[in-house]
């Protein structure tokens, strides 16, 4: 019969036992890693010539030549990373000589056939190898690689991979529509992954605003967020009709982009949205491009039942100079109490503390005169007991 005390001795010869196997795995982990940290100094020093050679011919018009000898496979992956580094830095026709140089030293050979290792890690390894390469042979293998993964974050290493190598929009499409299989929110990440590409993906964008798939269509948004063109215009305006309250948010955005876009019956109309979302983003969009004709709509929309379409419709007023200051102020005198009344109160100390120390700090005449209209304006429909104006001037 075993005692608590057997017990207790069992235990702890079965974590010592464990700890024993822990610093064996540990140690051998390290000697490991000393082997293979000299092993890339020795090379680096055999072959440290052969790469002044390639920096230094790098412009010339024939291709890089081979180094002389027999290489072992072990110093051709040791080379890879550096030529990976080479390539990071160069750009052009000196970087397509290093990826042939990849090809002539077998590199690209060798890590198409570790794409069919049993082991994970090696296939998605020899994958970024092989997008760092720019390997136009291996993009199917990539492809149907990506394709056959469950979904885990090594996908993004492969799709990557294949962004670089993609030789076409098409490509690029079949890799944007293996992503959107998986039916995650990562339209972001998927649109950086492919900004990875040379080809110009504006077209391949301006497709997807046209898809049923939602998916798509996000991601088609996402990219246009950073490269609107206006030929693309009927397209947003179809998606604001869109069910997916996502997909009208991000169209408005776009839209809200640019002045060109916004006719005074689209102000109107995003200013009175079902979606507080939208009718925040236009109110933030009037100061930021400074439209001035949309003054009322502002002081109007200080008064929403969203608190961030009052806070960026105060704001925005904030941003339109003395006149937009002034609309704030008349609310003052307008309201006797509420949020439309807190808010605009809130903002204008909030103006009016910013405008002191600005002043505190330079002698600009004109911002001198500006500050003291708006302080003038606020003294006319300030109505309280206690004046915070007198507390900002002590």
């Amino acid at each position: 019969m075993e005692t608590p005390l057997t017990t207790a001795v069992l235990f702890l010869y079965a974590l010592c036992v464990v700890m024993i196997v822990g610093l064996f795995v540990l140690f051998s982990l390290k000697i490991s890693n000393i082997r293979a940290e000299k092993k890339a100094r020795l090379c680096q020093e055999k072959y440290r010539d052969y790469f002044v050679y390639l920096q230094a011919h790098g412009e010339e018009e024939e291709r890089l030549k081979v180094p002389h000898g027999e290489v072992t496979q072990n110093e051709k992956q040791i080379m890879q990373k550096k030529l990976f580094e080479l390539m990071e830095l160069f750009t052009g026709v000196h970087r397509q000589k290093l990826i042939w140089l990849c090809e002539d030293l077998g590199l690209v050979e060798l890590d198409r056939k570790r794409l069919n290792g049993w082991r994970k890690w090696t296939r998605v390894d020899a994958a970024y190898n092989l997008g760092m390469m720019r390997s136009k042979e291996a993009l199917p293998d990539l492809l149907k690689l990506l394709e056959n993964s469950s979904y885990d974050p090594t996908i993004f290493i492969i799709a990557r991979s294949i962004a670089r190598c993609a030789q076409d929009t098409g490509d690029l499409r079949e890799l944007v529509v293996l992503l959107v299989r998986y039916k995650k929110n990562f339209h972001e990440l998927v649109v950086d992954i492919l900004s990875d590409s040379p080809i110009d993906t504006a077209p391949l964008f301006a497709s997807f605003l046209r898809e049923k798939n939602t998916d798509l269509v996000k991601i088609g948004l996402v990219g246009f967020l950073a490269q609107t063109k206006q030929e693309n215009e009927p397209a947003l305006y179809q998606l604001l009709e869109s069910e997916d309250k996502d997909i009208r948010i991000k169209a408005v955005k776009l839209l809200c982009q640019d002045a060109r876009y916004l006719t005074d019956q689209r102000v109107k109309e995003f200013m009175n949205h079902k979606d507080w979302e939208i009718r925040a983003m236009m109110a933030k969009a009037v100061g930021a491009l400074g439209l001035t004709e949309y003054i009322p709509l502002l002081k109007s929309a200080v008064g929403d039942s969203s608190w961030w379409v009052r806070h960026h419709s105060a704001y925005s007023l904030t941003e339109l100079e003395v006149e937009g200051f002034a609309a704030l102020c008349e609310i003052l005198k307008e309201e006797r109490m509420g949020n439309k009344l807190q808010m605009a109160h809130q903002v204008i100390q909030e103006e009016l503390e910013k405008g002191k120390q600005q002043l505190a700090t330079s002698q600009d005449v004109d911002r001198q005169l500006q500050y003291n209209q708006k302080l003038h304006l606020y003294h006319k429909s300030y109505r309280k007991t206690i004046s915070a104006v007198a507390a900002l001037e002590r």
